[in-house]
């Protein structure tokens, strides 16, 4: 008798003295205007041990949105009491938002009972949606580090909605928990919520009171920007810095990027005087690529330079012993085929250095008199591109609008970079050639007009303009044109004499994409090994606005 009596003492000693949060209500009263005035009022049992001269109440204002946006909402303390008289209290920044430490330092307060009152006004805590208005607010906040005997909250409206029309639910427990430890009572214009159980520390009740639309003025689009930017100045300086960067790239556009009036447009029936294959593409394409390359190659296949044997994915060169005028383009290339050689998909470092000359070649006979590229104001604009993405990331700016930000800023490049290249005088006037030849080469046997001056479909025709139709990417369509004039046959033999397949029977789709495999071929000889990669490729407790936390001090 004597032990169980001393075990009841024992069990009962930390009971009586245990300091908790005996009740907490806390009344909302949602304004028309969106403001909220929020009075909380906090039972305490105080025993000397946390709780010795006042409570700690923590409230966040910053959050994130789920963009990660950083949003920050007001908070103003009103007043504080306790036990019914005003009491000292001071308000300490915190990461998160704002402390108010109640009481005095030079005070202790008495063992029991104490009610403690804050009232306070918040606002920007309202969801506007498609179909209603709601307040999702966390009544106590899950940071205190007592425990609470009874939780409740009553949330009244700037107008007597209709209780038909107004929506009620919350959450109970942990940080993201969905308990349903509670019972609410709805009445026009309000709705009570009260707790059903003891809730331990760290957890809470979050409320959700959903409402027609037009009870609260919705914040407009302005406004909702401007909170947006001056909130967040990450996205502020990334805005203001791609405007920048677009107004100076179109500046440029507008002075050096834009192309001389083009020419008369008919087709032309020869290519421009003294321009190689090679050298139609680059000025075409105001760039070098592999096509050049192997535009270059069957050029001098077709003048009777070198001949061309394709077997699968392997082209052997060999010489003619024929000596050509070499156009310009050909010069850097012609030394390949000096020597019987077959190229493949594998490194070579002969094809890797004659296509690094022709690239030269073709820049110092093309660039800044055909065209330019005008580098200097891309890479202009990229350095601005870069500072702004740079500064986005040192203001720790949210992923999802920093990163649209970041895309449209290597967009907004890579557009500009394929639109400030621009034509001098004499090259828009070689580019007028080479548009009227691409007419020439790339229109459709059933859509050709006829045209007086146009030369016969012969074999020769055929074979004389092939590496050009290549360089213009219209070599199918040229095949094919010639293939139903002269038929299949008269188009191998055509090719015959300098290029000649392993295919038994000659297709026209078998050569172009011959033509094809040859530009990746010569792409990857001319590639080192390692220069490249191998690979391939609803709501729950703790949610919401207001909660924070607690304790004693």
């Amino acid at each position: 008798m004597r032990t169980l009596a001393l075990a009841l003492l024992v069990a009962a000693t930390p009971a009586l003295a245990l300091e908790r949060v005996v009740d907490f209500h806390s009344a909302i009263r949602i304004q028309a205007d969106g403001m909220i005035d929020v009075t909380e009022r906090i039972a305490v049992e105080a025993e000397g041990r946390e709780i010795r001269r006042g409570i700690l109440r923590d409230f966040p204002t910053v959050y994130r949105d789920r963009f990660g946006n950083r949003v920050s909402v007001p908070f103003d303390v009103l007043g504080v009491q306790r036990d019914g008289a005003d009491e000292a209290w001071t308000l300490e920044h915190i990461s998160n938002g704002a402390r108010v430490r109640i009481g005095r330092a030079d005070a202790l307060l008495s063992a029991g009972s104490h009610v403690y009152e804050i009232r306070y006004r918040t606002a920007r805590q309202i969801g506007h949606f498609a179909d209603h208005d709601e307040l999702y607010w966390n009544v106590n906040g899950t940071g205190w580090t007592f425990a609470f005997d009874h939780l409740s909250a009553e949330v009244h409206l700037p107008k007597a909605v209709a209780a038909g029309e107004l929506r009620a639910e919350a959450y109970t427990g942990p940080q993201g928990a969905r308990g349903r430890d509670y019972q609410y009572m709805v009445r026009d214009g309000a709705v009570g919520f009260t707790s059903t159980r003891v809730f331990r520390a760290q957890e809470g009740m979050t409320i959700v009171v959903g409402f027609p639309k037009g009870i609260v003025s919705e914040p407009v689009l302005a406004r909702r920007i401007s909170w947006l930017l001056s909130q967040n100045k990450g996205i502020a300086v990334g805005l203001a810095g791609l405007a920048l960067m677009l107004a100076f790239l179109y500046w440029r556009w507008r002075a050096v990027g834009r192309d001389p009036a083009a020419g008369p447009k008919f087709p032309r029936y020869e290519p421009p005087k003294g321009l190689s294959p090679a050298a139609v593409r680059f000025v075409d394409q105001q760039a070098f690529d592999d096509r050049c390359f192997a535009a270059a190659l069957l050029g001098l296949g077709a003048r009777g330079f070198l001949k061309i044997r394709q077997s699968s994915d392997t082209f052997a060169l060999e010489p003619t012993g024929n000596t050509i005028d070499l156009l310009p383009g050909e010069r850097a290339v012609a030394p390949l085929a000096a020597a019987a050689r077959t190229l493949e998909k594998k490194y070579d470092p002969a094809v890797q250095s004659a296509r690094g000359e022709l690239a030269r070649e073709l820049k110092l006979l093309y660039e800044e008199k055909a065209f330019s590229r005008n580098h200097r104001s891309v890479v202009a604009g990229a350095l601005l591109g870069a500072a702004t993405i740079y500064a986005m990331v040192a203001l720790l700016t949210p992923v999802v609008i920093g990163g649209v930000i970041a895309l449209l800023i290597v967009a907004a490049l890579v557009c500009f970079y394929r639109w400030l290249p621009a034509y001098s005088a004499s090259g828009r006037r070689v580019e007028d050639e080479i548009e009227g030849l691409r007419q020439y080469l790339g229109v459709a046997e059933r859509d050709e007009l006829a045209r007086a001056k146009a030369p016969p479909k012969t074999s020769q025709e055929f074979s004389k303009f092939l590496p050009y139709a290549v360089a213009l990417d219209v070599e199918k369509t040229w095949a094919d044109r010639f293939a139903v004039a002269l038929g299949s046959a008269a188009v191998a033999q055509a090719v015959s004499a300098w290029y000649e397949s392993s295919e038994h029977s000659f297709s026209v789709s078998g050569l172009t994409s011959s033509v094809s495999s040859l530009g990746e071929v010569i792409s990857s000889a001319s590639t080192p090994p390692g220069s490249s990669s191998g690979s391939s490729g609803g709501g729950s407790s703790g949610g919401g606005g207001g909660g924070g936390g607690g304790s004693g001090w």
